[in-house]
């Protein structure tokens, strides 16, 4: 008969004394208590310190090692209460995960008509109806209760949250809703909360000084949505600590993956801490992975914060590489991600122009061109070559084959100086470029399009990635057609609440200064043809055209391809009318007829869409494999500048 082997745990002031005789001869036991917890030997036992863990922290980890080796442990008083506790939460997330998962295979009904009465009950607007994917994710949510909407861009994910928190609220089981999100994610919460219950959820946003920040807080009332950026819910946690013990809180963290951050910062800690204080979580985004699986580990922890789905940080990391699609299959019943292909969005249309380089523009490209040729050159081997594109920055191409006026000022966003070369005569030929009055090809060719458009009397939105050809074009466009012209940058704030964290205060601004949604509102309001001018960098997150635009215009493209296809969301989204055709108008230079950089920018991405689609349109959750740095993403991945090298050596494909 095998021994039972007992063990008892005691907290003793700021350490856990366990005790047993068959810990005496257990070697297991001794390098795990004295080499992995540097306990020390105590009253026929180990006596655990607790270091960096909590006092309840380090117990369950006692505990749980005992209960894989074999012993039965018990304990009496906070230990015995921090042990059941921990167990009954244990139960709870694995019943709360079958339902889940029975849920999203179908194998369990859920009856929504108790949603449609909480909805209707509460005064949710009927112009406001849910669709079939949305009905299917506030059923997921109801059912996981903390989940990830990882639906793809454009699918709603922002009225499928709502129309989850009415039902809570409807049902007494949540009392306030907190949003933390990027600035840009403001308008269209408070617009959509608007349209679905009018004024029965309060919005408000915590902006202003830290006075008028704790005055909002002090005003708050049951049913309020309260808008948070992530620097403000980092800088307020022990407010907002306090406000989630008064109030039961649903806690909403969108566009989560700027939370991503593995290690370090502060806004993905803050918000953790803010999750273990909510009653219900959830955390929205279309591209949740940008980089790499470890992106999922902090959204997954505000979701379930004592690491459920997880586990430690180190332990998580190791899971990425050594078998990520476990992680997916384990995470998968508590996330739910809407295809495009679900949204019954009529498809959109890709148009390429291109247009001849001529003049001093031709000029400027090819000694761009042979710039590089010489660097390339000078290299020994393919790849010092490949090295030396890279350190001579290939964006450069990209701008003098759309505005060589984009050399004469520094590019914070790609971190590009202004021009300055050793050679006189690319240098003469950007000042002459400056005061000579020619056009850039690309810029004409665009003008004959928006006359197109403006003549059917429709909206266009028209993108560049460099800040002086917005500049440029806009003012292009307003002397040439006559038709009001809307421009929106980095330079324009996201809100008005942009500047709480600057010197200026609110009440200095004056009342008609222009923000991006002041500006994007403007444009979308105009009753005849209207033309806005932007760059992806701006404008690719938490914006909707498609309400009254269904045509872009490209004046330049990187090597990003989820920037490019983000952009297309921007018109192309749920709510489009069916009738409606999305045009999407690509303009390509040429130089003496022959392919510049644009046609290895059109070829690299057509290749990625093919893949970036299936991420971030279909069902599938990956990481899209992106960089930390735009520049790198935009002058593209090493095949991408093979690509550029063979075409500099004259090598063709």
């Amino acid at each position: 008969m095998t021994e039972r082997k007992s063990v008892s745990l005691e907290f003793v002031d700021d350490a856990v004394l366990v005790r047993g005789a068959a810990l005496a001869v257990d070697r297991r036991a001794r390098l795990f208590f004295r080499s992995i917890l540097g306990a020390s030997a105590h009253d026929g036992g180990y006596l655990c310190p607790r270091r960096r863990l909590s006092n309840s922290a380090l117990v369950l980890k006692i505990y749980d090692w005992l209960l894989a080796n074999g012993y039965e442990a018990e304990g009496a008083g906070e230990v015995e209460t921090t042990v059941s506790a921990e167990l009954e939460r244990r139960v709870s997330f694995a019943r709360t995960r079958e339902a889940a998962q029975r849920q999203k295979t179908g194998d369990a009904g859920f009856d929504f008509s108790r949603v449609d009465s909480a909805m209707q009950s509460f005064g949710w607007s009927n112009k406001r109806e849910l669709r079939q994917h949305q009905r299917m994710g506030v059923a997921h949510a109801l059912t996981a209760i903390n989940v990830g909407n990882f639906s793809v861009p454009g699918a709603g994910k922002t009225t499928t949250t709502l129309a989850t928190a009415v039902t809570h609220l409807q049902a007494g089981t949540i009392d306030l809703l907190v949003v933390v999100g990027p600035l840009a994610c403001f308008d269209p919460w408070e617009k959509e909360t608007r349209a679905a219950v009018g004024n029965l959820i309060r919005s408000r946003r915590v902006r202003g000084s830290e006075r008028q920040r704790q005055a909002i807080y002090q005003q708050t009332k049951q049913k309020d949505l309260l808008l948070l950026s992530y620097p403000t819910a980092a800088t307020d946690q022990l407010t907002l600590l306090d406000l989630f013990k008064r109030y039961s809180v649903m806690l909403i963290v969108d566009e989560s993956h700027r939370v991503k951050r593995f290690k370090g910062g502060v806004w993905a800690p803050a918000l953790v801490e803010l999750a273990k204080r909510a009653t219900v979580r959830m955390v929205l985004s279309g591209t949740p992975m940008p980089q790499s699986g470890k992106d999922l580990y902090t959204q997954l922890n505000i979701l379930w914060p004592d690491g459920q789905l997880t586990g430690t940080r180190d332990a998580f990391a190791a899971r990425v590489d050594a078998d990520f699609d476990e992680i997916v299959r384990n995470v998968m019943p508590f996330v739910s991600r809407t295809p495009k292909a679900d949204l019954g969005l009529p498809p959109y249309r890709i148009h390429h122009h291109t247009a001849e380089l001529t003049g001093t523009q031709a000029e400027i490209y090819e000694l761009i061109e042979n710039r590089f040729r010489q660097k390339i050159k000078d290299a020994a081997t393919w790849k010092d070559k490949i090295d030396s594109l890279r350190r001579g920055r290939p964006i450069r191409l990209l701008q003098a084959a759309s505005n060589p006026l984009t050399f004469s000022s520094r590019d914070g966003y790609f971190r590009l100086p202004r021009m300055e070369d050793s050679s006189p005569t690319l240098m003469e030929r950007l000042a002459d470029y400056g005061v000579s009055g020619e056009q850039p090809a690309k810029s004409l060719v665009a003008m004959d399009l928006i006359r197109s458009i403006v003549d059917r009397g429709e909206k266009v939105v028209c993108w560049s990635n460099f800040v002086p050809n917005l500049d440029h074009f806009r003012i292009l466009v307003g002397e040439a057609l006559g038709v009001p012209t809307y421009q929106v940058d980095g330079r324009v704030p996201a809100g008005r609440d942009a500047l709480h964290s600057s010197s200026v205060l609110e009440d200095e601004l004056p009342s008609d200064a222009d923000t991006r949604e002041s500006v994007i509102e403007r444009f979308l309001r105009e009753q005849g043809p209207a033309v806005l001018i932007t760059n992806p960098a701006s404008c690719s997150e938490s914006i909707s055209l498609h309400s009254s635009c269904h045509n872009a215009i490209y004046l330049d493209r990187t090597y990003d391809c989820a920037m490019f296809l983000q952009s297309i969301d921007r018109i192309h989204r749920l709510g489009l009318p069916p009738d409606v055709t999305v045009n999407v108008h690509v303009i390509d230079a040429l130089l003496n007829g022959r392919d510049t950089v644009d046609a290895l920018v059109e070829r690299s991405l057509t290749t990625k869409a093919a893949r970036m689609q299936q991420l971030l349109g279909g069902a599938e959750l990956r990481p899209i494999n992106l960089s930390d740095d735009p520049a790198v993403d935009a002058e593209g991945t090493d095949a991408d500048l093979e690509s550029l090298l063979r075409y500099l050596l004259g090598q063709g494909e």
